[in-house]
């Protein structure tokens, strides 16, 4: 009764967004993007030096399995990071 007196329209926001442009958190910015693809050439390197060395000796024969996993995951992130950024430059044009 009381509150019907006060009652207070409240303004309707428009729920298409379209002439806005989405925020990007730090961690997904490009330069954080070209940072990580960096670091993970860099491990992916160290990995395939791994997989040769462990196939080398025939005491790591058994454990060549681990840098070979870590190469695969470095590259898939790579890749995966890289589709991220080319689909993002795309949109923006």
């Amino acid at each position: 009764m009381i509150l019907s007196r006060f009652s207070v329209n409240k303004m309707q926001l428009d729920k298409t967004l379209f002439f806005r442009k989405p925020i990007t958190p730090w961690y997904d910015s490009n330069l954080a993007c070209g940072i990580l693809i960096t670091i993970m050439i860099f491990v992916f390197a160290f990995a395939f030096v791994g997989i040769i060395v462990g196939s080398d000796n025939q005491n790591f024969v058994q454990h060549a399995w681990f840098p070979g996993l870590l190469a695969f995951l470095s590259i898939f992130l790579v890749i995966k990071i890289f589709l991220r950024l080319r689909k993002r430059s795309q949109a923006d044009t």
